[in-house]
């Protein structure tokens, strides 16, 4: 047996978000541009991660590390590569971060953490994908706990100097969802929606030193055959 999926799954998180800003425009830079990166569904622009370049490893963000705090019993795990390129070695720190934060804000039970407001663009889908996510656990009274896993990870190329995709597979099958007030661990099997192929467009930040923020978020699909091959 297996434990569930969380109250409301990304796939569904995210398309609500969608819905949620068809009306609205612009980020925080006020930017009408689509989220859409040119060319980011070819495959051409796409390509796994590169093997991490030694001479610049102490230089590089490594998603391996993170300042985000989480209980002992929530895990996730990267099973990445280490980019050479230092755009995109900040961009896929970014996203491992980004989805820390998701968990931290349902652990916190709080949908405006201050954790998930230093990963995400405002007023753009990867916020209210999260936020509608954390939403529907407090509702139910759910936290998180078990193991999350990354892999398969595909980074696209720099756009205008600022926008990077990055796509990935996620296997929930270990990821639990838990009764607050009662502490009981929700179980079912594994099922195709234990994996999920996800994407994300980083945004890089306008000064250095700070990090790569989620401005995107789309749901790829059921990734079962991608996921695990």
């Amino acid at each position: 047996m297996h434990l569930t999926r969380p109250a409301v799954s990304l796939a569904a998180a995210t398309a609500a978000a969608a819905l949620l800003l068809a009306g609205c425009g612009g980020g925080d830079d006020g930017d009408s541009k689509s989220d859409k990166i040119e060319g980011a569904d070819s495959s051409k622009d796409k390509t796994p991660s590169s093997k991490k370049n030694e001479g610049a490893q102490q230089k590089e963000p490594d998603f391996r590390t993170s300042d985000i705090e989480l209980p002992d019993d929530v895990k996730l795990v990267f099973d990445w590569e280490q980019p050479s390129d230092p755009d995109k070695a900040a961009a896929l720190d970014g996203a491992a971060d980004y989805m820390r934060a998701m968990d931290h804000g349902t652990v916190k039970q709080d949908p405006k953490d201050p954790v998930l407001a230093q990963h995400v663009v405002p007023l753009q889908t990867a916020e209210e994908a999260a936020s509608k996510k954390i939403k529907a656990d407090v509702k139910h009274g759910y936290t998180v706990t078990g193991t999350e896993r990354f892999s398969h990870e595909q980074i696209g190329d720099v756009v205008d100097g600022r926008l990077v995709e990055v796509s990935f597979c996620l296997n929930q099958k270990d990821s639990f969802s838990k009764e607050i007030k009662t502490g009981k661990v929700l179980r079912t099997e594994e099922s195709e929606e234990s994996y999920l192929r996800l994407s994300l467009v980083m945004q890089k930040p306008d000064k250095t030193g700070q990090v790569w923020k989620a401005r995107s978020f789309r749901f790829v699909g059921e990734g079962k055959k991608k996921c695990t091959g």
